[in-house]
């Protein structure tokens, strides 16, 4: 290897000998130090960050990476000009690794897999912060220029051959005592800006994209129609954490759901009495909401070969998915919608997302400004999960303060903090009252038949309010985490195109409604058809019969209530 880069050295000095301008020599070291600037910002960060094994790793594969590139342009104007494109790659890379404290994965290839063209420029055009364009702008230019004009100087000059000796030695024992931890060998490779850039572009990706076009999961067709062909809009919005008894709509004592109260009042929705989740966990309860699986079929491990949006397109509906919750939950189930929103998060907690709901909103809006074809559009969202306080802008800190909190406050057995608890969830459910203020109210002006769908994953336990429980996931049954809110809108259109669904929505409105029977009514609302269709768990049909088995998933295990 000495004798073949010092065979490079020589044919690249009789080539061109090394200048000896000072312009040159600054501008080859104006150069360096951009080129090394990424590296040098994500090793600084991994000083206070990672462990010692993953900092050495960075170091010794940055070297690694870097002496071949060299090697192989022999000039440094070819290697300047041709590692530009892994140069802006790399300061990518290092700059979402340091603002979002952790390397790129999963989140962030799903974010970009599912973001269009159209996003990124709205995106763009409520950046508050477009300066930093021009100074990015006049950096690229100044690299390329300096690059471009610099003269032909060798990379492998003797000094420099010299240097690479002692740094190619040095990666010796590094490698080895970093090899010792193999899970943090892994992560300092990660670490290295070219290496994980090309790890993430060629593996996680690919995944991502195939994970959101569903091809991860296998289906099978439903063979669904629909019965009429007129355009109509129904909107599905799946909730979170959603207790029944903090709803003022429910006779709650706090006026926590203002909005939705004078819906009821004025008989626009049908407000479900008795619904019951299926589960009291998300990763279980969504499935059975989107896939109309029961609990018993989910606790022996069985899956539906499709889903709601499956269906709907099967039966020609344009279909959009807008998530702001873990797009995990999404993805299990295979759902690849016609559009998909999943709204940025640098700063997601250790529960959950902090983006408010009304991220979704602008997406919301545009689908449903759009004509021509009958659309399905559902919704995810955060709701009051825990915590609650971040659920919610400061303009709905109606009850109590939250200043008390943390993310530790909901497992306290502190009866100091109960009250507070209670204050910083009825504001997440009044936050959640303007939004679906804002879905409905927007779905109002559809001079098209429309319905709205609102059904949370499960419910949730407040300590002072249901005997010490706390949250959701129990292992056994408590009432607070199962009885969940739930309604369905529909406009004055629908009600007269449908009639008959809106009396048997109106006659099962008393009855138990399982989270399993969303996805048969909604699809009964939507006027599909298909083999499997089970008119006797949609309660939008007289035929309705509700679940007399009483079984639900707490914490994952089949559990038949009292």
């Amino acid at each position: 290897m000495t004798k073949t880069l010092a065979r490079m050295d020589s044919d690249a000095a009789q080539a061109s000998p090394p200048p000896t301008s000072l312009t040159a020599w600054i501008s080859c070291c104006i150069l360096g130090a951009l080129w090394g600037a990424p590296f040098v910002a994500i090793l600084l960060w991994s000083l206070s960050t990672q462990a010692l094994r993953s900092v050495l790793t960075l170091v010794f594969t940055t070297i690694l990476v870097t002496m071949p590139l060299a090697a192989c342009a022999r000039t440094w104007r070819r290697f300047f000009l041709w590692t530009f494109p892994l140069w802006i790659v790399a300061a990518a890379y290092s700059t979402c690794t340091i603002v979002s404290d952790k390397v790129p994965g999963r989140p962030v290839a799903l974010l970009l897999s599912g973001t269009s063209w159209e996003e990124i420029l709205g995106l763009f055009a409520v950046w508050q912060q477009k300066w930093m364009t021009l100074p990015i702008a006049g950096i690229l230019a100044l690299y390329l220029i300096l690059a471009c004009r610099l003269p032909v100087w060798p990379v492998l000059s003797r000094k420099m051959t010299a240097v690479v000796r002692v740094l190619l030695v040095l990666t010796v024992p590094m490698a080895v005592y970093s090899a010792q931890n193999f899970a943090q060998l892994t992560a300092g490779i990660a670490l290295n800006p070219i290496i994980g850039s090309v790890m993430f572009f060629g593996v996680q990706m690919p995944r991502a994209h195939d994970e959101l076009q569903g091809k991860l999961v296998v289906k099978s067709p439903f063979h669904a129609q629909r019965s009429g062909t007129d355009e109509e809009v129904h909107v599905l919005i799946v909730g979170e954490s959603a207790r029944r008894a903090s709803w003022s709509a429910y006779g709650y004592a706090r006026a926590t759901t203002p909005y939705l109260d004078r819906l009821q009042k004025d008989g626009e929705a049908i407000f479900l009495q008795d619904a019951m989740s299926d589960a009291n966990l998300t990763i279980l309860a969504v499935p059975s909401i989107l896939t109309g699986i029961t609990p018993r079929e989910e606790a022996a491990g069985r899956h539906r070969g499709g889903n709601l949006l499956d269906l709907a397109k099967e039966a020609g509906y344009a279909t959009s998915w807008f998530v702001n919750q873990d797009i995990g939950v999404s993805t299990s189930m295979g759902i690849a919608a016609d559009h998909l929103e999943y709204p940025p998060d640098l700063h997601e907690g250790l529960f959950s997302r902090r983006t408010l709901d009304e991220t979704l909103l602008p997406a919301y809006r545009r689908e449903i400004a759009r004509t021509g074809q009958s659309r399905l559009i559902g919704m995810h969202v955060m709701g009051s999960h825990w915590e609650y306080y971040l659920r919610y802008p400061k303009s709905f800190q109606r009850f109590g303060s939250p200043q008390k909190l943390s993310m530790l406050s909901s497992p306290t057995t502190d009866r100091s903090m109960f009250d507070t608890l209670v204050d910083a969830y009825d504001n997440s459910v009044l936050y959640t009252d303007w939004f679906l203020q804002q879905v409905i109210e927007q779905a109002r002006g559809l001079q098209v038949p429309a319905t709205v769908t609102f059904t949370p994953d499960h419910g949730e336990a407040s300590p002072s309010l249901d005997g010490g429980a706390v949250g959701h996931g129990s292992a056994q049954y408590v009432p607070a985490e199962f009885q969940i809110p739930a309604f369905i809108w529909v406009n004055a259109a629908y009600r007269k195109a449908h009639p008959e669904k809106v009396a048997a929505l109106e006659a099962n409105a008393s009855k138990e409604i399982r989270s399993h029977d969303v996805f048969y009514t909604v699809a009964d609302l939507m006027d599909i058809t298909w083999p499997g269709a089970a008119p006797e768990r949609s309660f939008a049909s007289e035929r309705f019969v509700p679940d007399a088995t009483k079984e639900h998933l707490a914490r994952g295990v089949l559990t038949t209530r009292p």
